[in-house]
Parts: C-alpha cells; sequence; structure tokens
C-alpha cells in the first residue's frame, strides 16, 4: 500500500513539473519562407530568390540574438520574430499580388493590342 501512494505521488509530482515547465521552440526558417525558396542561395538566379536568401540570413541575425537570453526574454525575443515575419510576409503578398496584377493587366493589353494591329493590317491588306 505505501508503495502504491509514493508511486502515486512521484508520478503526481513529475506531472506537476512537467506543466510548469515552458517548452520554448525556435522559429524555424520554414514557418515563414515559401518552399521554392526555403534554400536559396546567395547565388539565386531570381530577384524573389535573392529576397527570400537575403531575409533568412536577417532571420538567422535575429536568432543569434535571441541566444542571449533565457526564460521569458527568450520566449519574448521568439515571439517578436516571428511577428516580424508575419509582417514581413503581409507585404510580401501585397508585393506578389500587385506583380500578378500587373502582368494580368499588361498580358491583356498586349492581346488588345495585337487584335487591333491584327485588324488594321487586315483592312490595310484589302485597302491594296
Amino acid at each position: 500500500m505505501i508503495k502504491k501512494i509514493i508511486i502515486a505521488s512521484v508520478i503526481f509530482l513529475g506531472i506537476t513539473v512537467m506543466t510548469k515547465a515552458e517548452t520554448i521552440f525556435e522559429p524555424e526558417w520554414t514557418e515563414f519562407c515559401p518552399p521554392r525558396y526555403c534554400d536559396s542561395n546567395k547565388n539565386a538566379f531570381s530577384k524573389d530568390a535573392t529576397y527570400w536568401y537575403k531575409r533568412r540570413m536577417q532571420f538567422e541575425k535575429s536568432l543569434a540574438k535571441c541566444s542571449e537570453y533565457k526564460g521569458e526574454k527568450l520566449d519574448k525575443c521568439y515571439g517578436e520574430i516571428r511577428e516580424a515575419e508575419a509582417r514581413k510576409n503581409k507585404v510580401w503578398d501585397v508585393r506578389q499580388e500587385e506583380k500578378y496584377r500587373t502582368t494580368e493587366y499588361n498580358r491583356e493589353y498586349e492581346m488588345e493590342r495585337m487584335r487591333f494591329y491584327g485588324a488594321h493590317r487586315i483592312i490595310e491588306s484589302l485597302k491594296k
């Protein structure tokens, strides 16, 4: 009977200690970066890949600064990194949407222009 009480106490104490201990997870680059750009390097061939490479370098510098902290300060530092990266991702999304709209507009404009000049050429050839 005493063994059962001791085992139950140890288990209860272990559960209590485990629930009070906070686990602080370091932000991962893959949380923020689109998969196609996560492995970008300094020799990237596109502006987008270069952007994500530079951003990853800044992310890693921020993580290094956080390594100076422990406990609540470390958790706060990681939280600030996550917030900053989320803001940067919103800006990225807006820019990508704008780029898409511009591309679509240009595509439609070019098709209209080709239709007009195509019709114009037909009319001109019929006049001859």
